[in-house]
């Protein structure tokens, strides 16, 4: 039995790694003109930012439904943050870096993604490796000179960090030992360190995402029948994003250049949700977009459930490519493009 489950488990491994190496192909295809010569991009951070991992949630279907048609691990239904960032900075999507062995080198030129979903600033009640841990893999492939000198990573990098899942207070209200400002300000207080020193070992600029509003959440909202965001778990977000804008204000000041660029996903999400848009025939009038497009068959089947018999517990909506979320926590590829169309003129302080 344990050797037809190891069996199992590498045939599983392999078909993972045929597939990303296949959706890899197609977006370093389309996005294969780097606009600004040796550009490189580092990921870090949550499931928002998450390319791909082969333990995951997402690797199973509906995910993946819009692009490339399957699971690949991202917690969409297609494309996610940092798609849309690698597109806008002219490189394909950076590998994972539990693929990095898998893939030909040439495909880590772009860079290189170690966000995992699940993670936070600190260890979450999710697991995996929190951002000083990701940064630690970083270092460690610096050091092998695997980009090149330091030199080298200064004059082509950015990186990106995302935090925005809110992890790190899934963590908190499991465990009320302190109280909610001391424990924003200690998140910040970590955070900053770490942005600190990935830019200490070379990258140019690092753009930083605000938390989302964690109140307009699907599992948040459904509360209230999806009809309206919870403002209290709101005001979780906005003192954390209130707090993030000074200690980055400081950061820039003590660098003397604008080193830190900060993606206002709160706004941008909050935009994308209450104001009327038309699609297709269709506006958020019809589709209300703090339903989620993927949803258990009860409260006890998440996205992707299956029963004993292989068969779904769970149901898509009719229109996935209008919704703003795709399940209770993830936006939809559409929701990311809206954040995304939101964040653009950040962005472009990345190349300041």
């Amino acid at each position: 039995m344990e050797k037809q489950t190891a069996i199992a488990s590498s045939c599983l491994f392999l078909l993972y790694i045929a597939t990303f190496t296949e959706v890899l192909e197609a977006h370093h295809h389309h996005h294969r003109h780097n606009r600004h010569g040796s550009m490189k991009l580092f990921v870090f951070g949550d499931s928002y930012a998450n390319t791909g991992k082969f333990v995951s949630a997402s690797w199973k279907e509906p995910y993946g439904i819009n692009f490339p048609g399957k699971p690949t691990g991202r917690f969409s239904d297609g494309f996610v943050l940092t798609n849309y960032i690698a597109s806008f900075l002219g490189v394909g999507s950076p590998v994972p870096y539990t693929l990095r062995k898998f893939v030909k080198k040439s495909k880590l030129e772009s860079g290189m993604n170690f966000a995992y979903g699940g993670t936070g600033v600190f260890d979450t009640v999710f697991g995996g490796p929190n951002l000083t841990t990701q940064i630690d893999f970083f270092q460690q492939l610096l050091e092998q000179k695997l980009y090149g000198t330091k030199n080298d990573v200064v004059n082509s990098s950015i990186a990106l960090v995302s935090v925005a899942a809110g992890n790190d207070y899934a963590a908190y209200f499991g465990n009320h030992t302190e109280d909610f400002a001391a424990a924003t300000k200690s998140i910040i207080k970590q955070l900053a360190v770490d942005i600190e020193r990935i830019h200490g070992l070379g990258v140019r600029k690092i753009a930083v995402t605000a938390l989302g509003p964690l109140g307009c959440l699907p599992r948040m909202t459904s509360f209230l029948s999806y009809q309206n965001c919870s403002e209290v778990a709101n005001l979780v977000s906005i003192f954390h994003n209130q707090i993030l804008r000074q200690k980055v204000e400081e950061l820039n000041k003590e660098t003397k250049k604008s080193s830190f660029v900060i993606l206002d996903l709160y706004n941008a999400s909050l935009s994308a949700i209450m104001l009327p848009k038309h699609h297709q025939g269709y506006s958020t009038l019809q589709i209300n977009p703090l339903k989620p497009c993927c949803v258990g068959v009860s409260k006890e089947y998440p996205c992707g459930s299956v029963d004993e018999s292989g068969a779904k517990k769970y149901i898509v909506c009719d229109k996935p490519k209008l919704s703003f979320f795709w399940d209770t926590i993830h936006p939809s590829q559409n929701g990311w493009h809206e954040v995304y169309s939101a964040i653009k003129s950040s962005l472009r302080q990345l190349y300041l």
